[in-house]
């Protein structure tokens, strides 16, 4: 191994490292404190040139926060601002195609929260589309529910979720070992991270 790709390596150690402590916040419930690190290391990756999956899913962990706290209608904003994004590129890729898919569910899922039932449904219908040949077995039970005209409670949808696996951030998935290593500035103030 170079030198060059040794720097690179502990780089995105570094920004890897951060993101994994904010896991620990969001699962102590610190979901400012989460996003505030999340941001630090989507940054710090963007900053180095990191490949894609890097910020995909840090950008991932700030939606779930964004999520855990009810602020739907700021994480419906940067999901139809992604979703955009890989529908504006021509040329998609199998995994770009199965990311559009999995965020144009979490689109309908935002709606759902919201109350926009009848938009939720059509992005409910374009994921199950988008993941074509793949299932999103998550998006085809939603879409059972609403057919059978149920009541989906946030509790109930709440548990669907967890249910399937959909939250990234759980116990178990944290690499601690690697967020003890985390250089990080200390908190702001919760005005300062909004």
């Amino acid at each position: 191994m170079t030198r060059d790709d040794m720097a690179a390596r502990e780089g995105h150690l570094r920004h890897l490292a951060i993101a994994e402590r904010g896991k620990l916040s969001a699962l102590s419930g610190d979901h400012d404190r989460a996003l505030e690190l999340y941001r630090l290391a989507l940054h710090q990756a963007r900053e180095m040139g990191a490949p894609p999956p890097f910020a995909r899913h840090y950008t991932d962990c700030i939606l779930e926060s964004l999520e855990r706290q009810g602020r739907h209608a700021d994480a419906l904003a940067l999901v139809e601002a992604a979703c955009a994004e890989l529908q504006a590129r021509e040329a998609a890729s199998a995994l770009q195609r199965h990311d559009h898919a999995v965020l144009t569910l979490r689109r309908a899922i935002l709606l759902l929260f919201l109350g926009r039932g009848d938009e939720a449904g059509r992005h409910l219908a374009e994921a199950i589309a988008l993941a074509r040949p793949a299932r999103l077995a998550l998006a085809e039970e939603l879409v059972a529910w609403r057919s059978r005209a149920l009541t989906l409670t946030e509790q109930t949808l709440t548990d669907a979720l967890s249910r399937h696996g959909y939250y990234t951030v759980r116990r178990g998935r944290v690499r601690a070992d690697l967020a003890r290593t985390a250089v990080v500035p200390p908190a702001r103030s919760r005005q300062e991270v909004r």
